[in-house]
């Protein structure tokens, strides 16, 4: 499931997110990506970065995060 398919409620799209960017980690990979990329491991990133749990699972894998902005708010 993308961003765009299937199920537009939060808490599904977060569970999407925080699935794929777990399949991705350690150099894992998705039935998404191909020899240009994984779109959908872009849009699990930005997604997990708009919620506070899912900023908490990026920085536990290493990834920067931006705190300041809360969610719902402009970045």
């Amino acid at each position: 499931m993308t961003g765009t398919e299937e199920s537009d409620r939060p808490g599904d799209r977060f569970e999407s997110a925080r699935n794929t960017v777990l399949q991705h980690r350690d150099g894992g990979t998705c039935f998404h990506c191909g020899d240009g990329g994984c779109g959908q491991y872009a849009w699990a990133v930005e997604e997990l970065g708009r919620h506070p749990g899912g900023r908490a699972l990026l920085r536990q894998l290493g990834f920067p995060t931006d705190d300041s902005t809360e969610e719902g708010q402009p970045r």
